[in-house]
């Protein structure tokens, strides 16, 4: 039996939200954690045991002992532990500081040449040390706003230092870009409009500029990337057990069935009904019929 939690109901405060900052868990094999805000970025840190992990179109993947993966913002993930875990789980709105944006924007210089797959880091030097003294203040209530930021900039320093660019460009592919502020602004807001127009007015920018810009950010139209980020939410909603056309066609904003319909032909071949048919059909191995969400 598979118990599932959300990490939120274990995370402590930070000074921007109390649901982001560092929070140490402990949990037993098979146990399920899934992610109810969609507007934080996850780090998870497996400092003891074995799990796996589905991320969007990827499923399964494993993550072992003193290593450690990314979720972004606007996630369908889920972690499962394999047998018992101690983690740590960090979450935060966006970088604190300019350093930060200047590093993930010069990880946008490598990403023409990164094909992208979600995959776990191993801990190097001084990932270990500083874990056990986080884990230390966090057990002697030492959880003040101020540690947390603290520790989000001294975490920042220690991967930006400690891994190749390489690496992080590709750990961090989903957020990497050539502004890290514009492109924070179409993440957090894409799902909520209903025109491009509407992002365009949100950037400050006139149309023509906003095009431009956002496919130099991008590589590709407003229009297209959207769609294709759209496809893989419907997907994603459409794989949950309890999910409704009807949920789906409000939560995406489709004002019909044959808008629906037609979306999904376009997107995926095929019409809703079958495409739920196809995502069950891939969900009925027993190893993956113990995840839910």
């Amino acid at each position: 039996m598979i118990n599932s939690v959300y990490f939120e109901e274990r995370l402590a405060n930070s000074s921007n939200d109390m649901r982001a900052g560092f929070k140490y868990v402990e949990a037993e094999s098979k146990t399920s954690f899934s992610f109810k805000h969609k507007d934080l970025h996850y780090l998870i840190f497996l400092l003891e045991g074995s799990a796996r992990a589905d991320y969007n179109e990827f499923r399964n993947q494993p993550i072992g002992q003193n290593e450690f993966v990314f979720f972004p913002k606007l996630s369908n993930a889920l972690i499962t532990t394999i047998e018992p875990c101690k983690m740590v789980v960090f979450s935060f709105f966006a970088l604190k500081t300019s350093c930060e944006k200047n590093a993930f924007q010069s990880y946008w210089r490598l990403s023409p040449n990164i094909t992208h797959k979600f995959e776990a880091l191993p801990f190097r030097t001084p990932l270990i040390e500083f874990f056990d003294l986080l884990i230390l203040y966090l057990q002697k209530n030492i959880n003040y706003a101020h540690l947390h930021e603290i520790k989000h900039q001294e975490l920042f320093l220690i991967l930006h230092t400690q891994y190749p660019k390489e690496e992080l460009a590709n750990l961090f592919y989903p957020i990497i870009g050539k502004s890290f502020d514009f492109r924070t602004l179409i993440m957090d807001n894409y799902l909520k409009i209903h025109h491009i127009d509407e992002l365009a007015h949100l950037s400050g920018m006139g149309r023509t500029n906003f095009d431009n810009k956002f496919k130099e950010e991008f590589g590709t139209s407003p229009h297209q990337w959207i769609l294709k980020q759209k496809a893989k939410h419907v997907r994603n909603s459409l794989s949950e057990p309890d999910s409704t056309f009807s949920d789906v066609m409000r939560k995406y904003n489709f004002n019909s069935a044959t808008h629906f319909t037609r979306f999904c032909k376009q997107q995926f071949g095929c019409t809703p009904t079958e495409l739920v048919r196809r995502l069950h059909h891939a969900e009925s191995d027993p190893y993956m019929s113990t995840q839910t969400l």
